[in-house]
């Protein structure tokens, strides 16, 4: 049974093998994932058909096997690290030079069990060489894995769709490593016992992994690819290292406890104590940064992560956030970008030679002035980061060099957007001891490029609504003066009919309680001043059009007298505010009121249109031309009388677009005017 299965793996191995081949479809790390297979399928050959081989010792050829193996174990290693476009030729070479040594010294040291090492039932003695391959493979092992999740943790969902089974495929096998390695460790390392049967689970695991991998490579498009980030890095060399670090320390512990008796448990003394000076080590800045220049400089080929602190960038540093929150966000990501503990983030806010502090971190936080000034006007034709001795050979430094010392700076970067100074980063010492090269000025200069837009944007935000409070200020004070001409045309009416009918006592009833329902209007209009940011429709509320339309009627009608007409019918209530919609009929009747001079008349209907509620105003004045009512008539300063302001049906359709009605014009040069609004009525209960 197990004859035939490494039979398939053989033959499985094969055929995967001749695919990637033809079809490379996991990309660059396609042809190194040959270094695994076909060591492996070498070593299921082997197992399957080695009784066949005239001469080799079964002794021999599970040696083989194994060699095989940690061949094959290594070959994986490489294609993992091209899947994610981490390896460097050092570290291959460094990886295949261990495993080659390993190899020759499994054939150049004479085994124990050809000096006659009597190994346990089950069990082959490949001696210390054969504990120290083991050992390999186990560390190989735990790096594939740990790089493995971190790599799938850190891809999109296409992505892993298409590589997850390769990634378990890889992952099984590696298993089975892991377990082999694992028994051979677990005894002495002068005999290296290797557990016969861990070479078969292997190859069994070998053809499950190959099935996965046939998966994956059926369902790939050829177009995926791995980035694994800093952090995925970062955090497997810390897991691997804390591992190593307590593996070491429990193996000295338990070497030291054969010293003999002191009084205490020596072992769990020297335990405890490498522990804290692990955790010191760990906590300690300068190491740590030190230790990710190292990761930066031998993985990566770049120093910087810059896919990853440029996407937080662009979610974090935003114009349409508060300036200081986009300071501090900025700030934080330079600082866990290079490793700089102060950092401070300054802009130009209103004056124009004046920066403002905005965000600071590190040491320098409560030490720094609020302001500073004499330090853009050097900058205006700098656009790179510049360092202390850059800044000196600027024409005026002595600013600069004072602002720099204060802010503890290694770098100032200045802000520039639009060829404008937008404010300027100072960056402190890298807690690592290395001065910034050349990579991470570029990176702090296309991070500043997008801040600077970003602080630039903001201020012309900050401009642009300042406008338009000025703008929504002056057209309410415009329509504050339209409707304040009205009230004074209403009053003028009444004056040039009083010397007529001063001794009317209607006429003079009506006169006066004109003259008092203007004045509350007046009163109501300019109080509202003081809240007309609350806009249109902010009262509405179920009235009887029909009974608005009279109580303006009544106000007008001691100046218009028989001219205005009333067609009234009964009214279903509207949601609608009063005094808004009085004042769109006042304006409506008074323009007709101009239109029709002394002869004509002016009607005022009102009806039920089945969902809307219909009130026209007509005149049969002089009218108005097609071209000026379809194109000008509800554009604002735009009129037909001598002394309009041309705001009166600018302001009624926004009253009545407010109230989600519409108004509708009708007119002729000569016939006349009809202007209709139209109130939707309430939904029914």
């Amino acid at each position: 049974m197990v004859q035939w299965i490494e039979t398939l793996a053989l033959i499985f191995g094969l055929v995967l093998a001749g695919l990637l081949i033809v079809v490379p479809r996991f990309g660059p790390g396609s042809r190194l994932l040959l270094l695994m297979l076909l060591p492996a399928c070498a070593s299921a050959g082997l197992s399957a058909f080695g009784e066949r081989v005239p001469g080799l010792d079964p002794a021999d050829g599970i040696r083989l096997s194994f060699t095989l193996i940690l061949l094959s174990a290594v070959g994986g290693l490489l294609a993992v690290q091209a899947f994610s476009q981490r390896a460097r030729w050092l570290h291959r070479t460094l990886a295949l030079g261990v495993a080659g040594g390993l190899v020759v010294l499994l054939y150049a040291v004479e085994p124990p069990y050809a000096l006659g090492f009597q190994s346990p039932e089950g069990y082959l003695a490949l001696g210390l060489v054969g504990y120290a391959a083991a050992l390999f493979l186990l560390i190989v092992s735990v790096i594939v894995l740990a790089g493995l999740e971190q790599t799938l943790r850190g891809v999109s969902e296409t992505v892993r769709w298409e590589l997850k089974f390769l990634f378990l495929g890889i992952g099984a096998l590696y298993a089975a490593v892991v377990y082999m390695s694992s028994q051979t460790l677990l005894f002495a390392p002068a005999g290296g016992l290797l557990l016969k049967g861990s070479i078969s689970l292997f190859h069994c695991m070998f053809l499950v992994s190959c099935t996965l991998i046939l998966v994956a490579w059926r369902r790939g498009s050829g177009r995926a690819r791995i980035s694994v980030s800093h952090g995925a890095i970062y955090s497997s060399v810390t897991l691997l290292t804390v591992g190593a670090y307590l593996i070491t320390s429990a193996l000295i512990a338990r070497w030291a406890g054969r010293w003999g008796e002191v009084g205490l448990p020596l072992e769990a003394l020297i335990f405890l104590l490498s522990a804290v000076v692990l955790t010191a080590l760990v906590l300690g800045t300068g190491l740590r940064h030190r230790t990710r220049a190292w990761i930066r400089r031998n993985i990566f080929s770049g120093r910087y992560d810059y896919r990853h602190f440029w996407l937080e960038a662009t979610e974090r540093v935003r114009s349409i956030d508060p300036p200081p929150q986009t300071a501090a966000a900025l700030a934080d990501i330079v600082h866990r970008a290079l490793g700089a503990i102060d950092v401070s983030v300054w802009v130009r806010r209103w004056d124009p030679n004046r920066l403002e502090l905005l965000a600071a971190t590190g040491t320098i936080t409560n030490r720094l002035d609020k302001e500073v000034t004499g330090v853009v006007e050097p900058l205006q034709s700098v656009s790179a980061p510049l360092t202390f001795e850059e800044v000196q050979a600027l024409g005026d430094w002595a600013a600069l060099g004072e602002f720099m010392k204060s802010a503890r700076a290694a770098l100032l970067v200045p802000l520039v957007s639009s060829n404008r100074i937008a404010g300027v980063i100072t960056v402190g010492p890298d807690r690592s001891g290395r001065p910034y090269d050349n990579e991470a000025r570029e990176f702090l200069r296309a991070l500043s490029g997008h801040a600077a837009g970003e602080f630039h944007k903001s201020d012309l935000l900050a401009t642009l609504v300042a406008a338009k409070e000025d703008e929504a200020f002056r057209a309410f004070s415009t329509f504050l003066l339209h409707d304040l001409k009205n009230f004074a045309s209403t009053l003028s009416y009444i004056a040039q009919n009083a010397p007529k009918h001063q001794h009317n006592p209607e006429f003079q009833q009506d006169a006066f309680q004109s003259v008092y329902d203007t004045a509350e209007k007046m009163k109501r209009l300019c109080n509202s001043l003081k809240s007309f940011s609350g806009g249109l429709a902010a009262n509405k509320r179920p009235i009887d059009l029909s009974q608005v339309v009279r109580q303006v009627a009544d106000t007008l009608n001691t100046g218009l007298g028989a001219r205005l007409e009333l067609e009234l019918a009964p009214l279903p209530p509207v949601m609608a505010d009063a005094e808004e919609v009085g004042r769109v009929l006042q304006n409506l009747i008074l323009n007709a009121r101009e239109a029709i001079g002394e002869e004509g008349t002016i009607t005022v209907r009102a009806a039920d249109r089945g969902e809307q509620v219909e009130i026209a105003v007509a005149d049969n004045g002089r009218g108005m031309s097609r071209e000026f009512f379809e194109k000008e008539l509800f554009l604002p300063f735009r009129t037909t009388k001598s002394g309009g302001l041309g705001i009166g049906l600018f302001q009624s359709k926004k009253i009545m677009e407010a109230h989600r009605g519409s108004i509708r014009v009708e007119s002729a040069e000569g016939e006349g005017t009809t202007i209709t609004l139209l109130f939707p009525k309430p939904p029914a209960e």
